[in-house]
């Protein structure tokens, strides 16, 4: 195992920036063989956290070094994981420059079939929003505790999290998202003839999200998705989403084949 704490700089957002990577390079398979890890994870954090949040909170390290994955944790400040009107690109660098650079530097896998993303709260709305708008970047997303439709609900965002202000910096002054960041819109005009991700989607029978959580799945279920949704007794919490990040990554290494 080895792990990289990196600055590296962005040239979507101008600026430097960090990144957290786990390379599970003495991977051995579940029947004790040497293998080499082919999947890798973009492993989102919430919108308290930055990029040292999973390794310092859960067993991901662990779990990477299990079930093969190799594991890239971005910081994105509190954008939501939006391109905001009034600062950073923060989805485009996800999307698009991060798994570049990573290939650049640790040769990271960036096939499709073997590349998956996952979060937390904020960041399990922002791992469904990168399998959605990207599905051919994407073999699957797991989403812990997930705030699904808080950037498209600014009273509720305003009041819970942000002020009116802040929120201005991610959708401009009319708050407004846009169609990208609408998850229920994207699903409703997913292309049929798309492959569809796998999806696992966790939540804690306890948690404040947890309705947010059901009525995702169903409306998933309505739009032609097959989501492995569970659900035990848990709340917002490390100790729920360590449990989540496990059972996801074993989900989505049984839906590879391996």
């Amino acid at each position: 195992m080895a792990c990289f704490r990196a600055s590296i700089r962005s040239f979507t957002m101008e600026m430097d920036t960090l990144v957290n990577v786990v390379i599970p390079y003495d991977y051995f398979d579940a029947q004790g063989n040497p293998g080499k890890y082919n999947k890798v994870l973009y492993l989102l954090h919430g919108l308290k956290q930055n990029a040292d949040a999973w390794q310092r909170m859960s067993s991901a390290e662990r779990y990477a070094d299990y079930y093969g994955y190799a594991i890239v944790m971005p910081e994105v400040q509190r954008s939501f994981y939006t391109d905001m009107a009034h600062g950073p690109a923060y989805f485009t660098y996800l999307t698009e420059e991060l798994p570049r650079t990573m290939h650049a530097i640790f040769k990271l896998p960036t096939d499709p079939a073997h590349t998956f993303v996952g979060g937390l709260s904020m960041g399990g709305y922002g791992a469904l929003k990168c399998a959605l708008n990207y599905p051919d970047r994407y073999a699957g997303a797991m989403c812990f505790s997930s705030g699904f439709d808080l950037v498209t609900d600014p009273d509720q965002l305003i009041n819970a999290y942000h002020g009116r202000a802040e929120l201005e910096g991610l959708t401009g002054a009319d708050l407004r998202a846009k169609p990208e960041d609408d998850l229920y819109a994207v699903i409703r005009d997913f292309p049929a003839g798309q492959k569809k991700p796998h999806l696992y989607i966790a939540c804690g029978t306890e948690d404040y999200l947890h309705q947010k959580n059901t009525e995702m799945r169903d409306h998933l279920i309505a739009g032609g998705f097959d989501p492995c949704y569970e659900e035990w007794p848990g709340s917002h919490n490390w100790i729920f989403w360590d449990a989540a990040l496990q059972k996801g990554m074993v989900y989505m290494a049984e839906k590879c084949g391996e």
